[in-house]
């Protein structure tokens, strides 16, 4: 049910079924009186009984009686007499019944219109006949009831709504009725859409004026040179076969006709050159834009958005629209100056012979819309599994190994194959519907030539016009035929771009939901000093709001300290990385940085006292030293070897072929794990972070390598905040702080020794580790045996509060515990993890 204001919003906006049927019983009334009128007035004076003796049907001649626009105005009437009975016994379906038939009507329409001019040349059959006031007025109404007629039927019969009365006798619109007005504000609301993206279009080529200039003024040229050639070749026809044939007008009409095809042939090449440039300058442009706004999205814009459709809307869409855009207004103004070129010279020719080709028009331009609106339909279902298929090359093709590895190969490809299917199946109903459109424009033409070569040849016969004007004539239907079948073709192709254009638009125009309008940034004089505060921080991603990550979370690390955090898989340990590098923004609560929030920091001055390691490390197909320098407008090759000297990344570096130049390759496929992880934590350490984040930064490190990154880490560090989430609890032990998450709440918090000894979550995490480790290694190597008990390295049994299964090793590996324990406090603290 709606309320009274949209009640009375609607009652200007909507008919009732009564309203509709009074517009057209009082229209078709009028509509019968000016018929009568005319009539009335066709003869020397205005006198009824004029009516009379033209439906005297027994002399009736087509050429000479004007009672046919009597007859045409009763089909009127049956139409909108019909629709008006039809909406108001049935005002619910009859709308929707109007709407469905409106293109049938609007044929039928244009059939109407197009008689006004067949009776024109009919009534001037006869040399002698002039034509009376009334005539002109049947005529001229005609065309003016049918355009009104069609306006009737689109804007009245099918905004049609019922409406029931309440209680205070004010219009309400039913359930039903408004199911309707949402379809039709859809509709309306996509057509508006349409006209907009065609304006948006248009207007980066307005961008581009200069070079557009150049290429109307070329292609002015170019029409103009092309549109005298049928005529001076209807001159050549006259200086051999007519009356006055002589050489002297055929060379004239031969060497003029030469200039004009040389003109047209340079002026030419120089219309589709600078088109061409045009385009590829627009293309430019709109895949700036795109990409500038893809890059400031927030992180979860990327969520919900598959990346292979995000690179399809970079690609193939901003190519289509930049492409098509660019042809078909070439199309488009080509055609449309030779078609008025053209359209002169044959009025100027034969009006008669005109006006045929003008009664065809109406109907070529009804085959233009309803195809128009067919291939946009077509072309955005197009774009739509293309950028599915792509999404699944992406996925693939960026996972390759993972595919192989699991003998996927031909899962994946018919996967693919699936959505190529698809655009397949849509592209048959595009060949199919292009089949149509050809033929439907192919008869007409030839419907159109046919026309004029018989009207024509009957002129000539009564010596009305001569050969060589027929020759000219015919010429330009020719050329006026194809310049009407190209444009009928731009329309389609324009309904393409816009296809293309709404998801590029879409993204090009969505504002992100994490804005980065910070402005507290510090001088080198003032340093952040790396407080972290957790306030009451409610969190949950923007794909899953039903999940929430975080829930009142809250923790607070100092400047200067190492904390952890733990907890079980999903607990929101990397969702908490994320709010503090400003990836997401809380539901509420606050993330603060040093008692700011962090929202509240320039972006750009935000990330270079904060780095992240992360778990998974992202290489760019570049040289080593840009790696490491990512971000760092100016950076010298000593800070870059310092970075890469303290992450143990420098001796494999230089062992390369180009040493800092060489190319890590695409997502650093050139290089292991191991090696991508170090030029990472370089990447991090040669911004000399105030807060580091370390997302098990060092987990595809060997032990010994780890070990060494982690020694320069708390060299280098020292003093500063270090955040780190771990999986490996024996990597913590000697951590300032352990914060124990779990569904998104800190649990528990304390130092190493004091947790596992507590029974909580956290001592479950350490002797579960322990279970799955001797489990491991009983099964896997044949070096390890069981021992009564387990005893540190001075042969001490361990006493932490955690009794694991004790296991005993014949060799010993380095872990990264006993670095975190030398490193971080100074000392060695015994524990499970120097055994792991």
């Amino acid at each position: 049910m709606m309320d009274i204001t949209n009640s009375k919003a609607m009652a200007s906006t909507w008919y009732s079924s009564s309203q509709a049927l009074f517009i057209a019983v009082a229209f078709g009334f009028l509509d019968t009186v000016m018929n009568i009128f005319g009539l009335a007035w066709n003869g020397e004076s205005f006198t009824f009984t004029n009516i009379q003796r033209w439906f005297d049907l027994s002399n009736y001649h087509f050429k000479q009686n004007p009672v046919d626009f009597l007859a045409v105005a009763v089909i009127r009437l049956c139409i909108l007499v019909g629709g008006g009975v039809g909406v108001f016994l049935n005002p619910n379906g009859g709308p929707v019944a109007c709407a469905a038939i409106s293109n049938v009507v609007f044929a039928v329409i244009l059939i109407i219109v197009a008689f006004s001019p067949t009776k024109l040349l009919a009534f001037y059959e006869d040399e002698n006949l002039r034509l009376a006031i009334g005539d002109w007025i049947l005529m001229i109404w005609c065309v003016i009831a049918s355009l009104f007629t069609q306006g009737i039927w689109v804007t009245v019969f099918t905004k049609v709504r019922s409406y029931n009365v309440s209680l205070d006798s004010m219009p309400i619109l039913d359930e039903e009725s408004e199911d309707d007005e949402q379809r039709e504000k859809k509709l309306s609301s996509k057509q508006r859409e349409t006209i907009r993206m065609l304006i948006r279009l248009f207007g980066y080529m307005a961008k581009e004026w200069p070079y557009y200039t150049a290429c109307f003024i070329f292609l002015f040229m170019y029409s103009l040179s092309r549109v005298f050639i049928p005529y001076y070749t209807g001159e050549v026809v006259v200086s051999v076969f007519g009356e006055d044939a002589s050489y002297a007008k055929l060379h004239k009409s031969v060497l003029i006709m030469t200039v004009l095809s040389i003109s047209g042939a340079l002026f030419g090449g120089l219309r589709g050159g600078s088109f061409t440039y045009s385009q590829a300058r627009i293309d430019r442009r709109i895949r700036d834009h795109l990409f500038r706004s893809l890059v400031k999205q927030e992180i979860g814009f990327f969520d919900q958005n598959k990346t292979g459709e995000i690179c399809s809307r970079l690609n193939a869409d901003c190519q289509t629209m930049s492409n098509t855009l660019s042809l078909y207004i070439n199309v488009l103004t080509r055609n449309v100056t030779m078609l008025f070129g053209s359209v002169i010279f044959m009025f100027s020719l034969s009006w008669r012979l005109s006006m045929v080709t003008v009664i065809a028009i109406p109907i070529i331009f009804l085959i233009s819309k309803v195809y128009g609106v067919y291939y946009d339909k077509l072309s955005e279902e197009t774009q739509e599994s293309i950028a599915k298929a792509n999404d699944v090359a992406e996925e693939v093709i960026s996972a390759i190994r993972t595919v192989k590895s699991f003998a996927c190969e031909k899962f994946e490809s018919l996967r693919f194959l699936h959505y190529l299917d698809i655009t397949l199946s849509i592209g048959c109903k595009k060949a199919i519907a292009y089949v149509g459109f050809v033929w439907t424009s192919e008869l007409m033409q030839m419907g159109i030539l046919i026309a004029v070569l018989w009207y024509g040849g009957h002129l000539l016969i009564k010596g009305k016009i001569d050969s060589g004007l027929l020759v000219s004539f015919l010429l330009y239907q020719f050329q006026l035929g194809e310049n009407l079948r190209e444009l009928g073709e731009v329309w389609n192709g324009l309904m393409q771009a816009v296809g293309a254009s709404r998801k590029v638009f879409e993204f090009i125009d969505r504002r992100p939901e994490v804005l980065n309008r910070g402005k507290v940034a510090f001088d080198s004089s003032k340093n952040l000093e790396g407080k972290i505060e957790f306030k009451n921080v409610c969190f949950s991603y923007p794909t899953k709001t039903e999940c929430p990550v975080m829930q009142n979370m809250s923790f607070t690390v100092n400047p200067g300290e190492v904390v952890a955090l733990v907890g079980p898989s999903g607990s929101g340990k990397s969702s908490c990385i994320a709010m503090l590098e400003h990836f997401y923004e809380p539901e509420s609560g606050q993330v603060l940085l040093d008692g700011i929030p962090v929202n509240e920091y320039d972006h750009k001055f935000l990330h270079t006292q904060v780095a992240l390691v992360g778990q998974e490390p992202v290489l760019y197909s570049r040289s080593v030293k840009e790696n490491i320098g990512y971000g760092i407008k100016q950076i010298s090759d000593d800070e870059v070897e310092h970075a890469a000297k303290l992450s143990n990344a420098h001796d494999f570096i230089i062992d390369t072929t180009d040493g800092y130049e060489t190319n890590v390759g695409e997502k650093g496929s050139q290089m292991s794990g191991g090696q991508k992880q170090r030029i990472a934590i370089a990447r991090a350490l040669v911004r000399k972070p105030v807060v580091l984040l370390l997302d098990e930064a060092t987990s595809a490190l060997d032990a010994e390598s780890e070990h060494l990154v982690q020694e320069a880490i708390s060299k280098n560090l020292s003093g500063h905040t270090v955040l780190v989430i771990a999986h490996r609890l024996s990597t913590v032990e000697n951590a300032d702080k352990i914060i124990v998450i779990n569904h998104g709440k800190v649990e528990q918090e304390g130092v190493y020794s004091e947790l596992a000894q507590t029974d909580g979550l956290f001592k479950t995490l350490v002797q579960k580790q322990l279970k799955s480790i001797v489990f491991y290694e009983r099964g896997a190597n044949a070096e390890y045996d069981i021992s009564p008990e387990q005893t540190d390295d001075d042969g001490k049994r361990m006493s932490n509060g955690v009794q694991p299964v004790p296991i005993r090793r014949r060799r010993r590996n380095f872990s990264f515990s006993q670095s975190f324990n030398q490193n971080f406090s100074g000392t060695s603290f015994p524990g499970t993890g120097s055994y792991i």
